[in-house]
């Protein structure tokens, strides 16, 4: 009965100790990718904003820097998710394999 309660431990130790998401996981890959799309908008939209009041040209500059921000973030987004699906379908490919030569 003690070994019981000894190895209860131990394997509450170990799910206490692991993380709950791994660092890798492809879900903080595409979470990290919405995250770096908004922030890029709104450092580009505050830029245009500061610019319009440098240059006294209110809307103009904030909506260039706006638009500007968005075709960046949205192109580098797409890149990104074009490499991480080719990614992925490596990984599967190379996963099939590996079963096949398992049969």
């Amino acid at each position: 009965m003690a070994s019981d309660q000894k190895n209860k431990r131990s394997s509450l130790r170990d799910i206490v100790s692991k993380p709950l998401i791994q660092a890798d996981s492809k879900t903080m890959q595409y979470s990290g990718l919405g995250i770096q799309l908004a922030a890029t908008i709104v450092i580009f939209f505050f830029i245009g904003y500061w610019l319009d009041g440098v240059f006294d040209t209110k809307p103009i500059l904030m909506l260039i820097f706006t638009f500007l921000g968005f075709g960046g973030a949205f192109y580098n987004f797409f890149l990104t998710i074009q490499e991480l699906s080719k990614k992925e379908k490596e990984e599967h490919k190379s996963e099939n394999v590996k079963e096949d030569k398992k049969i």
